[in-house]
């Protein structure tokens, strides 16, 4: 817990100075960093987004969450006392732990159990962020107004050296058995990639395989499963399936099942 506290202050110390930055404007003040979504424990999987969303923090009216709408820690303080505050640094990181024990998930995005979403692609790997196997982590840990993608300098800030290092000190926290990266620019940014594939059955469904710098097997999607136009497009695929149908519990299953296997085989034959 101690190395999680120190993660969350150093967190906190970039947050600090990025509002005071051009970048401040795009940040939602008073939203406390996010860590990761989901306890971490052992032999977990890592999903790995862009960064979190302003419904993390917001109801769609605006308002702000309070009392059981609440899904992460609001500081309401300045950052020194934010920082020193026990209480504080405690309840931040239980809120993050407890997002998907404490049915707090943004099933928009992350799916139901028994659901389409990324938690579907995860069942058809035989993994789920609601038994705890799966948890899921961002490049930026820190909530924006708007979606990254649409601001014009947000990777600049993404990959910034500290949001980096915030990134890669987590990473080896959890210590995951296999990392999954969401979206082509993530993966871009994610050095360890040796090779691209893509799936015969969903031709537009583009993939990498290698290793991350620790030594952890590593995918990478070249789409979100929870966002799949934005990666694919609104049109059809080599075999005349709509990218819509992607979307479809059915077919993320297999998607995953397919992942899965091409994955083991993959990393079976480099780490022997």
């Amino acid at each position: 817990m101690e190395t999680a506290r120190d993660l969350l202050k150093d967190a906190i110390r970039f947050q600090e100075w990025l509002m005071t930055s051009s970048f401040q404007e795009e940040l939602i003040d008073g939203a406390s960093p996010i860590l990761w979504y989901g306890r971490p424990g052992q032999n977990q999987w890592l999903t790995i987004g862009t960064n979190p969303s302003r419904g993390e923090f917001f109801e769609r009216n605006g308002t702000v969450r309070r009392g059981d709408a609440q899904k992460f820690y609001w500081r309401g303080r300045f950052f020194e006392t934010y920082r020193q505050d026990e209480t504080a640094l405690e309840a931040t990181l239980d809120y993050a732990a407890s997002y998907f024990e404490a049915e707090r998930a943004t099933t928009s995005w992350f799916g139901k159990p028994g659901g389409a979403k990324l938690e579907a692609l995860l069942e058809g790997m035989d993994r789920s962020f609601y038994d705890g196997s799966a948890i899921h982590i961002d490049f930026f840990k820190y909530a924006t107004y708007r979606q990254m993608g649409q601001i014009r300098d947000g990777r600049r800030w993404m990959e910034h050296p500290d949001s980096l290092a915030l990134l890669e000190r987590t990473i080896r926290h959890i210590q995951p058995e296999r990392i999954l990266v969401l979206g082509r620019d993530n993966c871009v940014a994610m050095r360890g990639f040796t090779e691209k594939r893509t799936i015969a059955d969903y031709p537009s469904v583009v993939y990498e395989l290698g290793f991350h710098l620790a030594g952890i097997p590593m995918v990478g999607l070249h789409f979100k499963p929870s966002e799949v136009f934005v990666g694919l497009g609104n049109g059809v695929d080599l075999n005349g399936l709509h990218h819509g149908s992607y979307a479809k519990r059915e077919h993320l299953l297999r998607i995953g099942a397919y992942l899965r296997h091409e994955m083991d085989r993959f990393f079976s034959q480099r780490l022997i």
